[in-house]
């Protein structure tokens, strides 16, 4: 395949495009954008793909990706390699589910083992495993279960897969569109779990002595974690993870931990919960997250940089002992959704979109792309801008039916006809008070023994007064017979 250079010069946001971006307050703590923008040139190495979720690259410089719709492609010298290395026949493909995360085993050069996450169905239900095969002549063979059975759905599957300095593998689950998952020790939704390579428990884990718990459990509290790096020299471990409305977060994750949802979300604080490192609103969809270590780009070196679908473009963040000092946007609205974001074995950046993806994604030819990142020499001064950590969200003016739709379809359904988890509300079927003021205060403060977490701080009282009258109106129809 002919690589098709393009010559971008990546310029730093003005202060409006970045207000947009993250969310501002006037009390907030100021931080500072670099001065020197970042020029890159990007090559077009592969297209007409569906959803490459996860790329990897083996010791021999190779390629390896994995699309959603149930295979596992190879790209070697400039070419991809017609035959898949797998297909997985039992692939459950709806909306955001497939083949997604995949990782190669820290002793790959010995033992040539793979982990890949899917989803696939048992009795018409979407399930999430993790399976270990063997790398041989170009195919993966004798795929062996790590872990299985773990509950999934259309939206907030997880399945990052990550080995960490320790040599163990961890794995993110969502909570599968049942939030009160997420805070039950019993399942492994809404969790970061912790495995040996060969799927049994470490002695360290923080649950591994506890008989009320799943001994996988890492953390604890997550709603749709899409990233997982850990920071070189330190070893500590940093998620980022879709909010509900909004309140995307990165997260330091430490053994244990309860992140809070669906107790807690956005900026709220609540004893023995942890917040956020960092909080956006509006949405920014965050996916893969990483460490720059490479030498190509030495103004990224110990960056952590973000992959975002919504927001199209890549958010670099500067630390210093963990602490946020600076945040940039790259490649904004160029390339559209950002899905893998990984650094090469010569250092430069590659990246995959994720346009097959309703109903966000067009959904339509040519689909997608994995493209390469090359330093283009070329940098732009440009004047200082100051930015603010989100500390308060800032709500987007949205129509009641929508926010309905993101905020509660997904458990009581399109039109309030209920799903598998809640029953309907048509004709007024309210089991926790039949008044508007009780619409508007189960939605103020959540039922959380339900799983409906409160959306109080997250949304306005207006927003929260549109949704109660949406709902009104709509559950005076009567159930279709």
């Amino acid at each position: 395949m002919k690589l098709r250079p393009v010559y971008v010069v990546v310029l730093l946001c003005c202060a409006v495009m970045i207000s947009a971006f993250i969310g501002t307050n006037k009390t907030d703590k100021k931080i500072r954008l670099a001065d020197t923008a970042i020029g890159f040139k990007i090559d077009t190495l592969i297209t007409n793909v569906i959803v490459p979720w996860q790329i990897t690259f083996l010791p021999d410089g190779s390629m390896l990706f994995t699309e959603r719709a149930g295979r596992v492609r190879i790209y070697r010298d400039k070419k991809l390699l017609p035959k898949p290395a797998l297909t997985v026949s039992d692939i459950a493909l709806d909306k955001k589910t497939g083949l997604l995360g995949m990782c190669l085993h820290p002793a790959f050069t010995q033992n040539k083992w793979i982990y890949i996450a899917s989803n696939y169905t048992d009795n018409n239900r979407i399930r999430v495993r993790v399976a270990r095969y063997d790398f041989r002549n170009d195919s993966l063979i004798n795929p062996f279960t790590i872990i299985k059975d773990i509950p999934g759905n259309q939206n907030h599957t997880g399945c990052r897969l990550i080995f960490g300095p320790d040599k163990k593998l961890y794995i993110t689950t969502g909570d599968a569109d049942q939030p009160i998952l997420a805070q039950d020790l019993k399942a492994l939704n809404g969790k970061i779990l912790r495995v040996n390579d060969d799927g049994t428990i470490p002695t360290d884990n923080p649950f591994a002595k506890n008989d009320t718990a799943r001994k996988e459990i890492w953390s604890y509290g997550h709603r749709n974690p899409q990233g997982l790096a850990f920071e070189p020299g330190t070893g500590i471990l940093f998620d980022s993870e879709h909010g509900p409305t909004g309140g995307d977060e990165i997260n330091i994750i430490k053994p244990g931990e309860n992140y809070g949802w669906p107790v807690i979300h956005h900026q709220d604080t609540r004893g023995g919960m942890i917040s956020p490192l960092l909080e956006y609103t509006p949405s920014i969809g965050p996916s893969e997250a990483m460490f720059y270590n490479g030498n190509a780009f030495p103004e990224l070196k110990g960056n952590l940089l973000v992959a975002c679908l919504r927001a199209e473009s890549i958010l670099r963040i500067a630390l210093n002992n963990y602490k946020p000092i600076s945040q940039e946007v790259l490649l904004k609205k160029q390339y559209g959704r950002i899905r893998s974001l990984v650094t090469g074995p010569d250092g430069y950046l590659y990246i995959s979109t994720s346009h097959y993806d309703p109903p966000e994604g067009k959904g339509e030819p040519p689909y997608d792309m994995i493209l390469r990142l090359r330093p283009s020499n070329e940098k732009v001064k440009q004047r200082v801008q100051s930015i603010a950590i989100n500390k308060k969200s800032v709500a987007q003016k949205q129509t009641a039916a929508l926010m309905f739709q993101q905020l509660c379809a997904a458990c009581h359904g399109d039109h309030l006809q209920g799903t598998e988890k809640t029953k309907s509300l048509l004709g007024r079927n309210f089991s926790h008070g039949a008044s508007k003021a009780a619409i508007v205060n189960n939605i103020t403060n959540g039922i959380i023994a339900k799983g409906m977490p409160s959306w109080r701080g997250a949304i306005s009282e207006k927003d929260i007064a549109k949704i109660a009258d949406y709902v009104w109106i709509t559950s005076k129809r009567k159930p279709s017979k």
